[in-house]
Order: structure tokens, then sequence, then C-alpha cells
């Protein structure tokens, strides 16, 4: 399930350059990111982008990892 982000709470946040599915608290559509550590603590990115969501004005109010990529089964 989603894990709220607490801001006082370490724990509540992904690993160092986790990519993980991000839920916003002022945006209706879910969407991948990445949780990136730094001198100033942490923030989460678009993707692969140097901008944080935060400086495009939109709050991340929750995480969960992202699922397992799919992969054809063969059959014997």
């Amino acid at each position: 399930g989603w894990i709220p982000v607490n801001p006082d709470d370490e724990d509540t946040f992904p690993k160092d350059n986790d990519y993980v599915l991000v839920s916003f608290e002022n945006w209706d559509v879910p969407s991948i990111g990445r949780y990136e550590v730094d001198e100033n603590g942490g923030a989460f990115y678009p993707g692969d982008e140097d901008k944080s969501y935060t400086s495009l004005g939109v709050v991340v109010n929750a995480w969960k990892p992202l699922p397992e990529p799919y992969k054809e089964e063969v059959q014997p």
C-alpha cells in the first residue's frame, strides 16, 4: 500500500535513488519518480529529471515501491 510521507520521520521515505510510485497532495495522477538525498536532506524528482517535484509546484504526500516488471512465462 501507500506509505504516507512524514517530514519529521526519515523512515517514511524511500532509500536514496530508489524509483517509486508517488502520489500528490495537489495533483490527481500518480507518477514514477525517485527519491534523492543530498546535503540539504532529500527530495522527490520526476524520473531522471534534475528539478524536484516541489520546485515544479506539486507536493508528494505518499509513495509505494514499483511493482515487478512483467515477464512472460515460458510454457514447457
